[in-house]
């Protein structure tokens, strides 16, 4: 599972067996503050690319935690995260029932 740490931007990948559970959040490796699990298919932006971290942030804040979303109008497909703040903003209003709560 990829983790993520919002105040230092660093990502890391722990393995769990699923059966056993996995958390949802752990201590950043580098500054201790909490790493968010983001699951299996969050792919984490360059550690300097402060614009895609804020968006990242955002979504995050927003309770999109990088899980699939699937689109029941159109045969259940994977919808994409946006890759602007601005289409950040529009994909939380968009699909804010799948939101984690």
């Amino acid at each position: 599972m990829s983790f993520a740490c919002l105040d230092c931007r660093k990502s890391f990948k722990r393995e769990f067996l699923l059966s056993m559970g996995c958390p949802k959040q752990m201590s950043c490796p580098d500054c201790g503050s909490p790493a968010y699990n983001f699951g299996r298919h969050f792919k984490a932006p360059k550690k300097t690319d402060i614009k895609q971290w804020k968006k990242v942030r955002f979504l995050f804040e927003h309770g999109f935690w990088f899980q699939r979303i699937y689109d029941k109008a159109n045969r259940y497909q994977i919808i994409e995260y946006p890759k602007t703040m601005e289409g950040a903003r529009e994909f939380v209003e968009a699909y804010k029932e799948y939101a984690i709560k």
